[in-house]
């Protein structure tokens, strides 16, 4: 069996395809990236070039189409890739299949483009040139689609509203992906029948498009609902600040009453002590004493945060929980204090839910925070809890049901676009949350 040498250059054209299809791949989720670059960067430079030229090999061997090297070796690279990205399952799903269907729609394409070129063409594998242009038509889809991978689908990946919608919207690509492999030609000759060819190409040519519009679309719709979520959130900050302030307005309303009655409060206690009479004595300012100690005390110079911390604790109180705070932040923290709030309060919410299944003497929270060389916040929370938790693959406690671990999820979201890090402990029956965010 002889190796010809034109055939097997001819594949390594047809195979370069891989090249942009892995660029489209990776630039959504550049910023997920769990492994060093220099790690990601050997594995591309190591596997990609390998598998072109040994697939090429394979094909002008055995004289098959490079779709059935290709095939198992997508399912390789995508095992692969979803080690080496830190996101949910079907946002992975949903990255990755976009960038073989741009790749299978440019393939499909370029099939139509090039029919006269490969007329007449008895070998499995296409002219250099007609391989060039279905390079070439990937390249121009990429590139018309470039703002919208590289920046507004990393806000949707971002983006927890939608966290339950990636299993339907992962399914997309992945039917796009069979359908413009169906959709291809058997061979050239087929597309060159009547006006096939000049239909195909024009009405083609909608799938990109289509494909853009929708994106904007759901970036869009997206960013509505986002905003009116972050409107939502500022409007119960601002609840709890009014309700916060109301709380002061009291305190100094009986301060003002306190000190107005003042000398009429000592002269009735110095003449029960000139009587002896001690029991009354402590009945007259034991209100007092109760009194003081309801007074609000500030965790936060903060309003907006010390108003979510008032919120908590005065759940917390109901619920008979301790909550230790030890805070070392002021108020020009360099982060959006509406992302800090939101933080808090879910944190929180998470530790009263959790406590709220203990004995009342096993019920305390303790939080911290603390900003360090100015640009960066370290939080930490820590509770018991009863039962089992599960982690699942992200590192979050799994779900027991509707609603709850949703607070961890949108924390760690948060986490994610300050380029910090989370870390979850749940040994000797304590939860403990560690986070680290940068300015």
């Amino acid at each position: 069996m002889t190796f010809d040498y034109q055939i097997f250059v001819r594949y390594v054209v047809e195979f370069m395809m891989i090249i942009p299809a892995a660029v489209m791949a990776i630039i959504p989720v550049r910023n997920f990236l769990k492994v060093k670059k220099r790690y990601l960067a050997t594995l591309i430079l190591t596997i990609f070039p390998s598998f072109i030229i040994l697939g090429s090999a394979v094909c002008t061997i055995y004289d098959i189409t490079s779709n059935i090297v290709i095939f198992p070796f997508t399912v390789i690279i995508f095992a692969i890739y979803s080690k080496c990205f830190e996101l949910s399952l079907p946002k992975k799903l949903f990255c990755f299949t976009n960038a073989t269907m741009i790749c299978s729609f440019s393939n499909m394409y370029s099939v139509f483009a090039t029919a006269p070129i490969e007329l007449g063409n008895l070998h499995k594998v296409l002219h250099i040139s007609s391989g060039l242009v279905c390079i070439g038509v990937s390249i121009l889809i990429g590139a018309m689609l470039f703002r919208t991978i590289a920046f507004k689908l990393p806000e949707l990946l971002l983006n927890n509203i939608i966290d339950r919608v990636w299993n339907w919207l992962a399914i997309i690509p992945i039917f796009m992906t069979c359908l413009c492999i169906w959709m291809e030609p058997v061979s050239p000759e087929n597309a060159m029948v009547g006006r096939i060819r000049k239909v195909s190409m024009i009405i083609l040519l909608l799938i990109p498009i289509v494909t853009w519009f929708l994106f904007h679309i759901q970036w869009l719709v997206t960013k509505i609902i986002s905003e009116n979520a972050e409107l939502q959130r500022s409007n119960d900050i601002l609840q709890l600040e009014e309700k916060q302030y109301l709380r002061t307005l009291q305190s100094l309303e009986e301060t003002r009453n306190l000190r107005h009655d003042f000398r009429q409060h000592l002269l009735v206690i110095k003449d029960f002590a000139q009587n002896g009479d001690t029991k009354a004595l402590i009945d007259y300012i034991e209100p007092f004493i109760k009194s003081s100690n309801e007074l609000h005390h500030r965790y936060f110079s903060n309003y907006a945060l010390d108003a979510v911390a008032s919120h908590y604790i005065e759940l917390a109180e109901k619920q008979k929980t301790k909550i230790y705070w030890n805070i070392k932040i002021s108020d020009d923290m360099p982060f959006k204090l509406s992302d800090i709030c939101a933080m808090l309060g879910n944190l929180l919410e998470n530790s009263l839910h959790a406590t709220a299944q203990l004995p009342e003497d096993k019920r305390e929270i303790r939080i911290a925070m603390a900003i360090r060389l100015d640009s960066v916040l370290i939080i930490s929370i820590s509770n018991p809890y009863n039962g089992v938790i599960k982690i699942d693959k992200e590192g979050l406690p799994m779900s027991k049901g509707d609603g709850h671990g949703i607070g961890l999820r949108s924390v760690t979201n948060t986490v994610k676009r300050y380029h910090g890090s989370i870390s979850i402990d749940t040994n000797n029956g304590i939860f403990d949350v560690g986070i680290i965010l940068n300015s």
